[in-house]
């Protein structure tokens, strides 16, 4: 596999919609819940600036997790020829060692360089900016790796759901300054959406997390032979069957609470999904509800976005709009 190619799969294309998806919900939370006299805040050129210092920070925060994972999976054995999956660079020998870490530092810059408006806005955000890159890298990196001790499901459901979410919508309603019109500095600022930011990031928290249930049921073999304690090593398949089902149910019923019917519509799809899991028993038979769980979180997500910009969003939601 050539150098450029290696990087490419290194940074799991597939998993970069954990990033892209609770900014585009964080942002359309706002847009839905704008509180009284803020009409077409979505099209603020301030509004449109800091989502995509937002979105650049999490995109280069999941690849540095992502790099992070592949190298700590291979210092610790856990990437083995017995597991089923993707090819992992480090560990097939696609990438030295040494030059994934560089590769994880690049991104954490990256992600500090785009975040850094954001940032600029409040220490708060500043503070939550590096908890989650620390966070990112704690993965499977470090004394106490949260993927190693039960923690993975925990983790993506507070920072890749609940955190990139409701840090996403308090920086796109935090106070700022900007040109308007190349004329006059006005002073903008919007009210926080709390319980619909944390309901909404809850939901498409526990929607990724089906992607390492489905993950971590695929490798339930070889992370029981060198120690990785996930919730599936600890408590079995069947746990991770049961898992699977909640958090799709769960998830969009969460997000139904705030953006209404619209995501409830993959609910049919999200059953048949889960009556397949629960069929799967090989590793191999748990590699397409990687996928599956991605797409459904994609769609699940561009429901929100349009019932969002279509206006249907119930007006009593959450008591405001």
């Amino acid at each position: 596999m050539s150098t450029f190619r290696a990087w490419i799969a290194a940074t799991r294309p597939k998993t970069l919609v954990a990033a892209v998806a609770p900014v585009a919900l964080g942002a359309a939370v706002v847009v839905a819940y704008p509180g009284a006299g803020q009409p077409g805040v979505g099209s603020d050129p301030s509004f449109i600036f800091f989502l995509l210092s937002c979105l650049g920070f999490a995109l280069c925060v999941q690849v540095a997790c992502n790099f992070a994972n592949d190298l700590g999976d291979s210092l610790r054995g856990a990437d083995t020829a017995a597991r089923v999956g993707p090819r992992r660079a480090v560990s097939a020998g696609d990438i030295a060692p040494d030059a994934m870490r560089r590769g994880i530092w690049i991104a954490c810059v990256l992600a500090l360089i785009l975040g850094a408006p954001v940032a600029s806005l409040s220490p708060w955000l500043l503070l939550a900016g590096l908890l989650a890159i620390a966070c990112a890298l704690a993965y499977t990196l470090g004394p106490f790796p949260l993927a190693y001790r039960g923690l993975g499901d925990v983790f993506v459901v507070g920072c890749f759901g609940v955190q990139a979410t409701v840090l996403t919508a308090w920086a796109l309603c935090a106070d700022r300054i900007y040109d308007k019109g190349g004329e006059n500095w006005v002073c903008h600022s919007l009210p926080m959406p709390w319980a619909a930011a944390l309901l909404a990031g809850l939901g498409l928290g526990l929607l990724a997390d089906n992607i390492l249930v489905a993950n971590n049921a695929r490798d339930y073999e070889t992370d029981l032979a060198v120690g990785k304690r996930t919730t599936v090593v600890r408590f079995g398949r069947g746990f991770a069957r049961n898992l699977h089902g909640f958090n799709a149910v769960g998830g969009l019923a969460c997000l139904g609470a705030v953006f209404g019917w619209a995501p409830l519509a993959l609910l049919p799809w999200a059953i048949w999904q889960h009556l397949a899991f629960r069929r799967a028993a090989r590793p191999a038979d748990f590699l397409p509800f990687l996928g599956q769980a991605a797409v459904l979180m994609l769609l699940a997500t561009i429901l929100c976005v349009t019932a969002t910009c279509l206006g249907w969003v119930p007006a009593g939601n959450l008591g405001s709009r």
